[in-house]
C-alpha cells in the first residue's frame, strides 16, 4: 500500500489534477498573504483586514452546499476551467488596482466565489481519473496537500515574496500559478454528468441542516467527542486573530508590516516542528492530555507574543528574537493541539455519524475563525492588537480549563485503561 502514491502520480490524469490543486492552494494563501499586507498598509485598519478576511470566508460556508449540487449537474472538467479562467482574470485584477481597497475587495470576493466551484469539483474529479483500489492514497495526497500549501504559501512563498517585491508582485505570481492551473485544466478528460433522480437537487441542500443537526445531538451527549471539537475551535479562534492582527502586531515590534514574515515563517516552521514531535510528546501523553496541553501551551505563549509586541510599543527595545522563539513554539503546539485533537475524534467517534460529525467540525471551525475574525479588527481599532490578542488568549485557556473540568475523562472501566477504555465505552 505504501508504494502506491508513485504510480498514482506517474498517472498522467491523476498528476495533472494535483497539480492544479497544489498551484492554486499554495497560490491562495499567497494571495491572502499579500492582500493582508497591502489592505493594512493603505488604510492601517485592523477593521479593514477584517473584512478582507470574511470575504475568503463567507462564500464558502455559506454556499458550499449549493455549489456541490451545481457541479453534479455540470460536465465536471468545465466546471474546472471556466472557475479557474475566471479567477486567474480576476487575480491579475488585484495584482494592477494597487490600492484601491474597495475594488480590491470586489475583486477579492469574486476569487472567493470562483473557490467555491472548484473545491466540489476537484473532488469529483478523483473517482473519474483514479482507479477505486486507489481513491484511498490519492485522498490522503490531496489531503496532505492541502495542509501543507498553507505552510508553503501563506508562511514561506508570500511572505519571502511581499518582503522582496511588494503585494502586488506577489499577486502577478499568484495570477501565474492561476493560470498555469488554468491549461492544466485542458488536458483532463471530459467527465459529464451523472443522471440523477427528480428532487435530488432539492436533497442535497437540505441533507446537510439534517445532518448538522443530528451531528450535533450527537456531539452534546458524548464528552470524548464534544471535548476535541472544543480543543479544535480554541485553537481556530486564536490563530484566526493573530492572522488578522499580525501586521498591527509587526508595527508594534518595530517592523514594517511587510516583514511579518518575522512572526509568520517561525509560526510555520514550529507547525512542521510540532507535527515531527508529536511521536515523541504522544507516547507520554493520551490525545486527551496532548491535546489540552498544547492548548494551554499555545494561550500562554500567544500572552506572551502580545507582551512582547506591548513592551516594543511602549518602549522601542527590540524584542524580535523572543517573539521568533515563541512564534515557533507556539506553532507548535498549534500542530499538538490540533492533531492530538482530531485523533481523538476519529478514535473516539461513533463510525455510523463520522460524516456528520466531522461536517459539524468544519462548520464549528468555520464559525469560530467568522466570529474571531469579525470582532478582532474593529476592537483591535478601538485598543490595540496586542490586548485582543492578549483578551483572546485568556478565553482560551478559561476554555481549556473549563473543557478539564466539565469534559472530563470518563470513569474507566474495570480492566481496561489508557485509550482502550474509551473505545470500550458503551455509548
Amino acid at each position: 500500500m505504501a508504494k502506491l502514491p508513485v504510480p498514482i502520480l506517474r498517472d498522467p490524469a491523476f498528476a495533472r489534477l494535483w497539480f492544479i490543486q497544489a498551484s492554486t492552494q499554495v497560490g491562495g494563501n499567497m494571495a491572502l498573504y499579500a492582500l493582508t499586507i497591502l489592505v493594512f498598509t493603505t488604510t492601517r485598519s485592523n477593521a479593514a483586514v477584517s473584512v478582507l478576511v470574511m470575504s475568503f470566508l463567507v462564500p464558502p460556508v455559506l454556499l458550499s452546499a449549493a455549489a456541490g449540487v451545481l457541479v453534479d449537474r455540470l460536465d465536471v472538467r468545465m466546471a474546472l476551467i471556466v472557475p479557474n479562467l475566471v479567477r486567474t482574470l480576476l487575480t491579475l485584477g488585484l495584482a494592477l488596482v494597487g490600492a484601491n481597497v474597495a475594488v480590491l475587495l470586489i475583486l477579492n470576493l469574486g476569487v472567493s466565489l470562483t473557490s467555491v466551484v472548484l473545491s466540489p469539483a476537484e473532488a469529483s474529479m478523483i473517482p473519474r481519473i483514479v482507479p477505486k483500489a486507489q481513491l484511498e492514497t490519492a485522498m490522503g495526497i490531496f489531503s496532505m496537500t492541502l495542509q501543507a500549501s498553507f505552510a508553503v504559501g501563506f508562511a514561506l512563498l508570500g511572505p519571502l515574496l511581499v518582503a522582496l517585491a511588494g503585494p502586488s508582485l506577489a499577486l502577478v505570481v499568484v495570477t501565474t500559478f492561476y493560470a498555469a492551473a488554468t491549461v492544466a485544466t485542458l488536458g483532463l478528460p471530459s467527465a459529464p454528468p451523472v443522471a440523477i433522480e427528480r428532487g435530488i437537487a432539492r436533497r442535497a441542500i437540505q441533507e446537510p441542516v439534517r445532518q448538522l443537526r443530528e451531528g450535533m445531538a450527537a456531539i452534546s451527549g458524548d464528552r470524548e467527542v464534544s471535548r476535541p471539537l472544543m480543543h479544535l475551535a480554541a485553537a481556530a479562534s486564536i490563530v484566526g486573530v493573530i492572522g488578522v492582527l499580525g501586521p498591527s502586531l509587526a508595527l508594534s515590534l518595530g517592523l514594517d508590516s511587510r516583514h511579518l514574515i518575522v512572526i509568520v515563517l517561525p509560526l510555520g516552521l514550529g507547525v512542521v516542528g510540532g507535527v515531527a514531535g508529536l511521536r515523541w510528546f504522544g507516547a507520554r501523553l493520551s490525545r486527551r492530555q496532548a491535546a489540552a496541553t498544547g492548548l494551554i501551551t499555545l494561550g500562554l505563549l500567544a500572552i506572551g507574543i502580545s507582551a512582547a509586541g506591548a513592551i516594543g510599543a511602549a518602549t522601542g527595545v527590540p524584542v524580535i528574537p523572543p517573539v521568533v522563539i515563541l512564534a515557533f513554539c507556539a506553532g507548535a503546539a498549534y500542530a499538538i493541539t490540533t492533531v492530538s485533537a482530531q485523533t481523538a475524534l476519529f478514535e473516539n467517534m461513533p463510525p455510523a455519524i463520522r460524516g456528520r460529525i466531522f461536517g459539524v467540525l468544519a462548520s464549528i471551525v468555520s464559525a469560530t475563525s467568522l466570529i474571531a475574525v469579525l470582532i478582532a479588527g474593529p476592537l483591535a481599532d478601538a485598543t490595540s492588537a496586542q490586548v485582543v490578542i492578549a483578551v483572546t488568549s485568556v478565553g482560551v485557556l478559561v476554555l481549556a480549563a473549563w473543557s478539564a473540568i466539565a469534559f472530563g475523562p470518563k470513569p474507566r472501566s474495570c480492566g481496561v485503561t489508557g485509550n482502550t477504555a474509551l473505545a470500550g465505552q458503551s455509548r
